[in-house]
């Protein structure tokens, strides 16, 4: 366990535990040469030993206590997400500029925190959005999931959450990033037993940021927007939100050659033609239809004993086979959830209508 000392004014990483066990060894020598004293030097070297694992057994708890930090700033940026331009555009308003401009947005008496609820069909990248928001905004970012705060004893999962907070109040300017927020924020009617109490003490905190020299954002990905607690929807707490939708033309265009990256293609493939075959697939969607394609080619090869390159039609026949989409069927889900609430989801509905006239109808 390494800790941090000072001396005479300098500050020193100092390693306790293998400190202790060359001492322990020191002793282990000395009982071999100092008959006389052998057991005052063996008894010494045990307790040290004994130092050395306990020092060890701290430092593995405390890791495990503070596994939802990554303490490096994400290196990852828009740049690196296809498409979507208007996703990213809305999301520099809302984050990264309050972030980088803080007095700007004082001035015009924007308040400055609160969370944003990033929503949407699954594997379309809400958690990589949420950290390439951090790494634009250069902020430390805090990568919270329902396994890093529940606990398994009464209270456990609320000292976890007090724990979040404090480590983020220490580490500001930063964003707390909650995937699967369902899984904690889930409406307390529905809830039962600490889960009520989880969702109690995750206002109170929230509520505890509200002063304006506070630089945390909090951003929640979920699959089931309608599913949080209508109190953790409130302005000032999740009050914003962000749909993030399947890719658009570019946004699949990129992750298909992405994937296609480095691979035997074709020089004659199509890629427009695959891309605007797989409209209203997720990212998720596209990768299991190239995995698909990518088989069957190297099952041939196998078979045949020759290489052959991925085609275009070996990319048509995976989007044929592919009978359900996890978009179409998380959209047909949602509406019908959705039919009386259309308003906290207009900009879903406004998707549907603008791109999905055939699931909405």
């Amino acid at each position: 366990m390494t800790k941090t000392i000072e001396i005479n004014g300098s500050n020193y990483e100092v390693n306790f535990s293998k400190s202790y066990l060359n001492q322990a060894e020191q002793h282990l020598i000395k009982s071999k040469i100092d008959k006389q004293n052998e057991v005052e030097h063996l008894t010494k070297a045990q307790q040290l030993i004994d130092r050395a694992r306990i020092n060890n057994i701290i430092a593995k708890t405390e890791l495990q206590n503070n596994n939802f930090i990554l303490k490096d700033k994400p290196k990852t940026r828009f740049s690196d997400i296809s498409g979507l331009e208007d996703v990213k555009e809305k999301i520099k308003l809302k984050v990264i500029e309050p972030l980088k401009n803080p007095k700007l947005f004082e001035l015009f008496n924007k308040k400055f925190g609160g969370g944003i609820i990033m929503y949407g069909p699954p594997g379309c990248g809400k958690s990589f959005f949420a950290e390439a928001t951090a790494g634009e905004a250069g902020v430390t970012y805090f990568n919270v999931k329902a396994s890093d705060i529940k606990g398994k004893y009464v209270g456990e999962t609320e000292k976890n959450i007090s724990e979040l907070f404090k480590l983020a109040k220490k580490n500001q300017p930063c964003v707390i990033f909650f995937d699967e927020f369902e899984a904690l924020g889930r409406e307390r009617g529905d809830a039962v037993g600490h889960d009520k109490s989880m969702v109690s003490h995750l206002l109170t905190e929230i509520d505890g940021l509200g002063n304006k020299d506070k630089q945390i954002m909090l951003i929640a990905a979920t699959n089931e927007p309608w599913s949080i607690d209508l109190a953790l929807r409130r302005e000032g707490r999740f009050g914003k939100t962000i749909f993030i939708p399947p890719p658009d033309f570019e946004g699949r265009s990129g992750i298909l050659k992405n994937k296609l990256n480095g691979k035997p293609v074709d020089p004659s493939f199509d890629f427009d033609l695959i891309v605007r075959c797989m409209e209203n697939y997720s990212g998720a969607d596209i990768m299991e239809v190239c995995e698909a394609a990518i088989e069957k080619v190297i099952s041939r090869c196998l078979k045949d004993k020759k290489v052959y390159l991925i085609t275009t039609n070996d990319l048509l026949g995976a989007i044929e086979e592919k009978t359900e989409l996890i978009t179409v069927k998380w959209f047909n889900k949602a509406l019908k959830i959705i039919e009386n609430d259309q308003s906290s989801f207009k900009e879903l509905i406004e998707y549907v209508d603008n791109n999905l006239k055939a699931v909405a109808s």
